[in-house]
C-alpha cells in the first residue's frame, strides 16, 4: 500500500514537471527591490516557484560571475523560499546552469537543461561559458547566440519587455541578434530560447533519455 502511494505521488510529480516545462517555465535572474540578484524558476513576469515545492525539483545548480579577464569565478548559492541568493552584485555579469531529472513527454524521454545569464553592461563583450548561451556582443541592443561554443544561426528567441510585450527575434548567419529598437522602457528585460533539442541518448541518475533539451535566458535591468 505504501509503495503504491509513493508511485502515485511520483507519477503526479512527474506529470506536473512535464506541464511546467510545457507552459514555458524558465530559470532566470531577477533583481529585487534591494538591488539583490536572485535566481528564479517560473514564469517570467508572473509567479515563480517556491520551496518547499517545485523549486526543489532543480538539480545540480551552479553559478559564476564573469570577471574582467572573461574568466568564470564560482559563486556561493543559497536556496531560499522563493529562489536562490548569490554572492554577487547587480553590477556583475553572471551565469548559471541547472536542470531537471529525466522527463517523459508523449513517446519521448528527455533531459532538460536550463542556462541563465545576467548582463550588467552590454558594452562589455563576453565569450560563451554555457552550452547554449546568449552573450553580450559589445554593443547596446546586440547579443550573439552560441551552441557548444559555436555561433548558432537561425534560432528563434523571444524578447520580453517591462511593458509585457513578447517579441520574436531570429539570429542571423553569424548568430547575432539585434534588438535596440525594441528597448523602449526602463525595467527588467529577458531574452529567451526555449527547448533547443538534440537527439542524444544517455542516462541521468539511472534513467534513460533520448533527447537533451536546452533552455537559455538572458536578463538585464534597463535604466
Amino acid at each position: 500500500m505504501i509503495n503504491n502511494t509513493i508511485k502515485f505521488i511520483s507519477s503526479i510529480l512527474l506529470l506536473n514537471l512535464v506541464q511546467l516545462n510545457s507552459y514555458g517555465h524558465s530559470v532566470y535572474f531577477d533583481e529585487n527591490k534591494n538591488s539583490e540578484i536572485k535566481l528564479r524558476f517560473g514564469e517570467f513576469q508572473d509567479e515563480y516557484e517556491e520551496s518547499p515545492g517545485y523549486l526543489d525539483s532543480l538539480d545540480a545548480i551552479n553559478a559564476w560571475k564573469i570577471n574582467d579577464k572573461n574568466e568564470p569565478e564560482k559563486l556561493d548559492i543559497e536556496k531560499q523560499k522563493n529562489g536562490f541568493s548569490l554572492t554577487a552584485q547587480n553590477s556583475d555579469n553572471i551565469a548559471a546552469q541547472t536542470g531537471f531529472p529525466v522527463m517523459a513527454r508523449t513517446d519521448q524521454t528527455r533531459k532538460p537543461y536550463f542556462y541563465a545569464r545576467w548582463c550588467a553592461d552590454f558594452k562589455k563583450k563576453s565569450i560563451p561559458t554555457l552550452t547554449l548561451d546568449i552573450v553580450p556582443n559589445g554593443q547596446e541592443g546586440e547579443v550573439k547566440v552560441y551552441f557548444r561554443g559555436k555561433p548558432l544561426n537561425g534560432i528563434k528567441l523571444n524578447l520580453y519587455t517591462p511593458d509585457y510585450d513578447k517579441i520574436e527575434l531570429i539570429s542571423d548567419k553569424n548568430g547575432i541578434v539585434l534588438f535596440k529598437e525594441n528597448i523602449k522602457s526602463k525595467g527588467i528585460y529577458m531574452l529567451k530560447i526555449a527547448r533547443y533539442s538534440e537527439n542524444i541518448t544517455g542516462f541521468d541518475q539511472g534513467k534513460l533519455y533520448k533527447i537533451i533539451s536546452h533552455n537559455c535566458s538572458l536578463n538585464w535591468h534597463q535604466k
